[in-house]
């Protein structure tokens, strides 16, 4: 099976929405009918959302989620925005990172939009495009996993998952590998060591600047006459 590697992805345009976002986006682009787009760009939102859930939600939350998704589409998912959207010049304008309100529902870890998400996939005709978004959702849901219990975890989990959330009706095709748990916990633990200092470094004090003492040349030895 053909391995998905890092090095070989294109750089996300805004990093706190994750690569499986910016992967919706790209398969967005890909689908003719205006329609579709528009439903799929309305499903991309509330996965956004879910990443980055807000204490409150207004006009101003939704019209910064819509003109992030314009931008990670490299401004050119043409689509029925529900608000003006335009170019930005700091793509990195990063969404504020709040905590979940409390919601009756199966995941926690997940949060209620995965779950709405899925529950839309599974009113969807079945065939490649359903297969393909689900898998995405999947490898999603495998990060977020992860990324809350701090363990890795089998594929047979969140497929099991799925099917619990969407009562059986959605599943992973035959075959189906997700991304790797190290790989991910492998990202987390970067992620972490690049905004958090070691403890030898907080320990560590500065040394103090000990200037050089001159050195006293020798006088040269004058061996006595008697």
């Amino acid at each position: 099976m053909e391995r998905d590697y890092n090095t070989t992805r294109p750089s996300m345009v805004i990093r706190e929405y994750g690569r499986n976002v910016q992967n919706l986006v790209e398969y967005a682009l890909t689908i003719e009918d205006r329609n579709k787009r528009t439903k799929l760009a309305f499903i991309i939102v509330s996965v956004m959302q879910q990443v980055n859930p807000p204490e409150t939600t207004n006009d101003e939350y939704y019209k910064k989620l819509w003109n992030h998704l314009f931008a990670i589409s490299d401004f050119k998912l043409d689509i029925d925005y529900p608000y003006e959207v335009h170019k930005i010049e700091n793509a990195e304008d990063r969404p504020v990172h709040l905590e979940y309100k409390t919601n009756k529902i199966h995941y926690r870890f997940y949060g209620q939009n995965t779950e709405l998400v899925l529950r839309a996939l599974a009113e969807r005709e079945e065939g490649p495009e359903r297969d393909q978004l689900l898998l995405i959702m999947a490898n999603q849901m495998k990060e977020m996993y992860i990324n809350w219990n701090k363990n890795i975890v089998g594929d047979d989990v969140i497929e099991e998952h799925i099917k619990v959330i969407t009562k059986g009706r959605l599943k992973l095709a035959e075959g189906t590998e997700l991304i790797s748990s190290n790989v991910i916990l492998k990202k987390l633990q970067s992620n972490l060591a690049s905004v958090k200092p070691s403890a030898d470094a907080k320990r560590a004090k500065p040394k103090k600047f000990v200037r050089p003492k001159p050195s006293i040349a020798q006088k040269p030895f004058k061996k006595k006459h008697k």
